[in-house]
This record gives C-alpha cells, structure tokens and sequence, in this order.
C-alpha cells in the first residue's frame, strides 16, 4: 500500500511573496489597459477632430458661390442682370472683386420677393461702385423732368472795361432749350466781342453739368478746329470731342450745333477759367476743354470730382442705370476722373478778383 504524501504546505514567507507577484502581476496589466485606453481614445479623438475639420473644409469649398440667400427667383435674376452690366461697363470694373461684390448686394437683397423690392440693394450696388456719379432711375421714374424745367438764370458778373466775361452755365433740356443756350452764350460774345480786349474770363462755377455739347458747341470762339478732350475707358478705347465750324461732335457724330459761328478779334486771348467746388459733370468737362490752350490759366477752388463720361443703359423692367463708364482726357491725353485743380487756388469769391489782376498785368 502506497503511502501518498500529505500535500506540501508553502512556507508562510513564501506565500506571501508569491501573493506580491501575482499583485504585482495584475497590477502592471492594469497599467498596459489604462495605458492603452487612454491612447486608443486620444487617437480617436484625433480622428473626430481631423473629421470634423475635412469636412468643414469641403462644406466651405462646396458653398462658396452658393451663399444661402432668402429671396425670389426673378428677384436673384434681377440683381444678376444688375451686377453684370455693372461688371462689363463700369468705369471702375477693374478695381473691384466682382464675387464680393455681388455677395454682398445680394445679402442686401434677402428677403425680396420682386424686381421692385430689389431697388434699395441696387442703389446700394450703385454707391459701392465708388465713382460718385452713377445713378439709378427706377422704372416708375424714368420720364425726365428736365425737359419740362426752364433754362437756368445765373447772375453775371461785373468786370472792368476791356476784359471780356462769358458765364458757362449748367445746360439741361431738349433741342430748343439747348439752341437757346447756345444763341445765348454766342450772343453776349458777340457784343463783347471788341478789339481793346486785353482778355476773357470764362466762369464755370456753379456749373454742375447736364449736356456738354451745347457748351462746347457755344465755346467754339475761344477754341481751334479740331479734337478738344477725349473719353477713355478702362480698355483705353477712347472717343474725341471735337469742335468743327460751329459743330460738337462725338468721333464724328454731330450732337450740337452752333449756327451763328464768330469769330474773336484778337486770336489767343488770355483766358481766366473760374471753378469752383460746385463745377461738375459736364463743367468739368468744359474745364477740360480749356486744358491745354495757350495762354490759360484757372482761378478758384477743386472742382467737384466727377470728370467720367456716363452711358445709359435701360433694363429688363424700364429701370435705367445712368452709369460712368470713362474718364475725361485733355486734347494732350492727360486723364482726370477726380477734381480737377486750379492753377491758383483760392475762394470762390476771389477767384474773380484773381483773375481780373492776371488778365490786367
């Protein structure tokens, strides 16, 4: 009979070191889980983030021409026909972000729900184009009231004996009002017109603009056949004004007509130009005319700053956009589009008194 062996017991001190091992064991495998939780879930926190951002990423790509705007069909299209006109003919066209600019007049525009709520946003367009000297007509307001307004009276002035004085006022109205401002102009030319003149004063103050071809048709006396100013486009296209025997013409298109042409009786005069802050459009364009003339000189304040040609352009719904689409040149090609300095700077007021001294001397 075998005898088994009673089972052998572990020495106290020994089960307790084995005890520490099997501790230190699980706790070191505790450790190796938390360490590989805490990386598994800043790895899938990278992840998210990294997500996340691609996908703002493409979302800003996907949706940057297509801003969400609340507003009608014909609405959107009103204002796309708009910017377009804007784009091809502005005077300013290569100046301007053209996307921008469009977001922001649509943004100007949410809400509408017709061609006739999208007005405020197209005046907005219109003052972002930055020339100061576009305008917008609507449609219920394009019939011109200049047509039944009467020619403007502004007061002469008094000048010495021997100097010459022609007021060049703002022109506006139809054909018969602009022959009257011309026969006018040419008039008091005429009776002045003498051989003791020792020189002109030409007063453009208060001259704001309107038509400047009947202005340039009436300053036919002081001026040579010939090309007299230009506009220029952004494209460097240009278009002459030229004064021909009485005749104004754009490149060669006959817009005035002066039809009792004289003649000065002493050739290349002195010529005094009064501006003033007050002189613009058209005036400065009359301004321009003189540039370059010898034996001219210009007295008073900057002109008002919009020396740029305008066009017309009617739209889908009768609205018009009256819009700058060049500036002014000089007979010598020298562009303006701002004010336009004089030679001596000084008061409206005085600007006559400077003028009559330089003449005189």
């Amino acid at each position: 009979m075998q005898v088994r062996s009673p089972p052998r017991l572990l020495h106290p001190n020994l089960f307790k070191q084995q005890i520490r091992v099997f501790y230190f064991e699980k706790y070191r495998i505790n450790i190796l889980f938390v360490y590989l939780e805490s990386y598994y879930t800043l790895f899938m926190k990278n992840v998210f983030f990294l997500f996340c951002t691609i996908s703002y990423i493409l979302c800003l790509f996907s949706c940057k021409n297509q801003p969400a705007y609340s507003l009608h069909q014909k609405s959107e299209k009103y204002i796309e026909e708009v910017v377009l006109l804007l784009k091809t003919n502005s005077v300013n066209k290569n100046k301007i972000d053209w996307d921008v600019f469009k977001n922001e007049v649509l943004q100007f525009a949410q809400g509408s729900q017709s061609v006739e709520d999208t007005y405020p946003a197209i005046y907005f367009a219109i003052k972002k184009l930055g020339d100061n000297h576009s305008y917008f007509a609507p449609a219920v307001e394009t019939e011109d009231p200049d047509n039944e307004k009467p020619l403007p009276v502004l007061t002469d002035e008094t000048v010495p004996e021997g100097i010459g004085y022609i007021r060049f006022p703002f022109c506006i109205g139809n054909e018969e009002q602009t022959q009257q401002y011309i026969s006018s102009i040419t008039d008091k030319l005429a009776t002045q017109n003498t051989k003791n003149r020792k020189g002109w004063i030409v007063d453009l103050r208060n001259n704001f603009g309107g038509n400047m071809w009947p202005m340039l048709a009436a300053a036919g006396p002081f001026l040579s056949n010939g090309v007299q100013g230009y506009f220029i486009t952004p494209d460097n296209k240009t278009t002459r004004w030229e004064y021909k025997d009485g005749k104004a013409l754009s490149d060669t298109i006959m817009l005035a007509q002066n039809h009792h042409v004289i003649s000065l009786h002493i050739k290349n005069p002195k010529i005094a130009v009064l501006i003033d802050n007050k002189t613009a459009s058209s005036g400065e364009a009359m301004a321009v005319v003189f540039k370059g003339l010898p034996n001219v000189r210009f007295f008073g304040e900057k002109t008002y700053g919009v020396s740029t040609g305008c066009n017309s352009f009617t739209l889908s719904d009768g609205s018009r956009i009256n819009l700058a689409t060049s500036v002014f040149a000089d007979r010598n090609k020298n562009k303006y589009g701002e004010s336009i300095t004089p030679d001596l700077a000084c008061s409206s007021e005085a600007a006559l008194y400077n003028a009559i001294k330089w003449i005189e001397n």
